[in-house]
């Protein structure tokens, strides 16, 4: 009888003979309690961003950083934690939000409902001064434009979260109107889009796109009429006539765009919601678009019948005023949200798998997942870096920024959407479940993302024009010289100058090849630029001197990175590695950023699926413990 055969086997669990309601399928297992990274401070944990400010605390006066570093600190807690939850709350299907048509009475007032938990999200944002932090009289010091990227990088850390692009529009729209406005304008809207005490919280939008096309702004057939100006008042008024196909957070204040009535010129109108008389304007929301991501905040289409505009600097400026002021900042702020979205991920996926088992051991210490981690750390940390620099060169005006931010905007979306994609394997089925984690939300918003402010063509070809610019074209070879002039400096790590110069010269002979064969190679002329151009800023990392950080007073100490405890293995033998001792740490964390220009360099050459190199990076599991302990996330 198979009983006798295994009446003298213990049993593998006693208590299946206390109680017939026992399941051993419910007992708990390595998941039980698994919250993923909600709880933690997203700033703290991110050594990326902290190495980026602390470049920029270098050239703040001690007072300046220590405020500074308490906000963006105070606001990583409030993305990991509150925001983290509310945004969950609101994309649930029965809390996304709507338009009301109709009044009661009948009466068309297309006004947009949200939910508690979204209008929260969006109040506690606004009021924390991420977008409007120089209108705070609390606030003393410049609000820089590092300060803002990094505040709009961990908001995106949430996914779009209903929250993202609405920032990004309200900051172009403040910004346009500090430059562009009339006295009136200024007066009238920055405290409804900027005020600390405004409730408007980010309700700012964008109605370009027209079924026709959306890239395309000249074909807009929208028409602006001109109205007569009345006795003693100065001319500026217009009344548009025509339809917007995808009009972005309809709220209280949006920017439009149309074509000048008996001409071929798209002017740039500033449109309230409500007249001066406090009626509705005359505009009609047809219906909420059903898009598959950043359902957080409407997307609608719009219809215009004689609605009462405001000309935003001169028509005959439209076109040129909407790249300054509304494209080019909508584009960096693209690629803040998609390295919130691509750093959300990669922190996802590093606490799931030390935290998952699987055969015995944690995912993590397979070497296929420490390689794939690894290289989604290094491209991450690539494109984190150039995002950065690149909102810099714009604040700068450095002619680089042409190149940088429609290469980064394309790049960064790119990416982001790869690495929530590889965060979702890693997972395993857990990955597509959307009560599990953010992820299948971040997904659809990363490719959201992708098609914002142009499709890859034709970014691609704004490369290829930035690239047709003698001034550019001279910025990038000024900082690529600039990094190689470190050479001497190098030491041990010329192999990677020497890397540089021959990926940088090889790069240039595509620019002499026929203007037929550029047009046609767009794609692959822009992605090995970001390698060539991301391998020198992570170079500029590797050599970074540690006696700058020494001799500067006023640098926050928690910046300082001090490793984890179990990270021997970036120490050699005789070598100073006292925590207490900040340029003994910087060479460390030099250290990192070495390996990962190494790892770069082998994603390129062949290519982040390819076979790797038996003496490179990913074959050495020591180097790869070290990239990822710097990652964060570390239990």
């Amino acid at each position: 009888m198979i009983e006798d055969i295994f009446a003298d086997r213990p049993i593998a669990n006693p208590r299946l003979n206390e109680s017939d309601n026992f399941n051993p399928g419910l007992e708990p297992y390595d998941l039980t309690d698994y919250t993923g990274i909600r709880g933690r401070n997203f700033f703290h944990e991110d050594q990326v961003l902290q190495r980026i400010f602390l470049r920029e605390a270098l050239t703040q006066d001690a007072d300046h950083n220590r405020a500074m570093y308490r906000h963006i600190e105070g606001y990583g807690d409030l993305v990991g934690t509150i925001l983290d939850e509310l945004a969950e709350i609101s994309h649930k299907e029965n809390r996304l939000g709507y338009i009301e048509h109709f009044d009661r009475s009948g009466e068309r007032i297309d006004e947009v409902r949200y939910c508690h938990e979204q209008i929260q999200a969006r109040k506690i944002s606004y009021e924390y001064g991420i977008v409007n932090l120089d209108f705070h009289r609390s606030w003393e010091h410049p609000f820089t434009m590092f300060h803002r990227m990094a505040l709009a990088y961990l908001c995106n850390q949430d996914g779009e979260a209903g929250v993202g692009c609405p920032l990004a529009m309200t900051d172009g729209m403040i910004r346009a109107i500090k430059a562009l406005g009339t006295p009136l304008q200024k007066e009238l809207y920055l405290p409804l889009i900027a005020g600390p005490s405004s409730e408007s919280y980010f309700m700012c939008g964008q109605y370009v796109t027209e079924r026709v096309g959306g890239s395309n702004v000249g074909a807009n057939r929208t028409l602006a009429r001109r109205l007569e100006a009345p006795a003693g008042e100065a001319p500026g008024k217009w009344l548009l006539t025509g339809e917007k196909w995808f009009c972005s957070n309809p709220g209280d204040l949006w920017v439009t765009t149309a074509r000048v009535d008996g001409t071929n010129r798209i002017g740039l109108f500033l449109v309230p919601r409500l007249r001066t008389d406090g009626s509705k304007n005359g505009y009609t929301l047809l219906r909420k678009k059903d898009i598959i991501g950043s359902r957080g905040k409407i997307t609608a289409e719009c219809l215009y019948e004689n609605c009462e505009v405001e000309e935003l600097g001169r028509p005959a400026h439209g076109i040129a005023n909407l790249i300054r002021y509304v494209i080019n900042i909508s584009r960096i702020h693209v690629g803040a949200a998609a390295i919130g979205m691509s750093r959300r991920a990669l922190m996802e996926a590093l606490a799931y798998v030390r935290r998952r088992t699987a055969y015995g051991k944690r995912v993590v210490d397979f070497p296929v997942t420490k390689v794939m981690l690894a290289k989604m750390s290094i491209l991450h940390t690539t494109v984190t870096l150039a995002n950065f620099r690149s909102f810099k060169a714009l604040d700068k005006k450095d002619p680089i920024s042409e190149l940088l931010t429609p290469m980064l905007k394309y790049i960064s979306t790119v990416n982001a959407t790869w690495t929530v994609r590889q965060s979702i394997l890693l997972h395993g089925g857990n990955g597509i479940l959307g009560d599990f984690s953010c992820l299948p939300r971040l997904l659809n918003d990363s490719v959201i993302n992708e098609t914002w402010e142009g499709a890859h063509p034709l970014i691609q070809e704004h490369v290829l024009k930035a690239l047709s610019r003698e001034k550019v074209r001279s910025a990038l070879d000024q900082h690529i010289e600039s990094v190689l002039a470190r050479e001497a400096n190098g030491g041990e790590r010329s192999d990677l100058f020497r890397d540089l110069r021959q990926l940088y010269a090889d790069w240039k002979q595509n620019l002499e090849q026929s203007a037929e064969w550029i047009d046609l190679n767009r794609k692959y002329i822009t992605e090995s630029l970001f390698y060539v151009y991301g391998l020198s800023l992570l170079i500029e990392e590797a050599v970074f001197d540690p006696a700058l950080v020494s001799q500067k007073k006023g640098i926050p100490q928690e910046l300082l990175w001090t490793g984890p405890e179990y990270d021997p293995l970036l120490v050699r033998p005789g070598e100073n590695a006292d925590r207490r001792n900040p340029e003994a740490m910087i060479r460390l964390e030099n250290r990192i950023y070495a390996h990962m220009a190494r790892g770069l360099i082998e994603i390129y050459r062949r290519g982040v699926d390819g076979a790797t190199d038996p003496e490179g990076v990913f074959m050495n599991m020591k180097m790869l413990d070290g990239i990822l302990a710097y990652m964060g996330v570390n239990e």
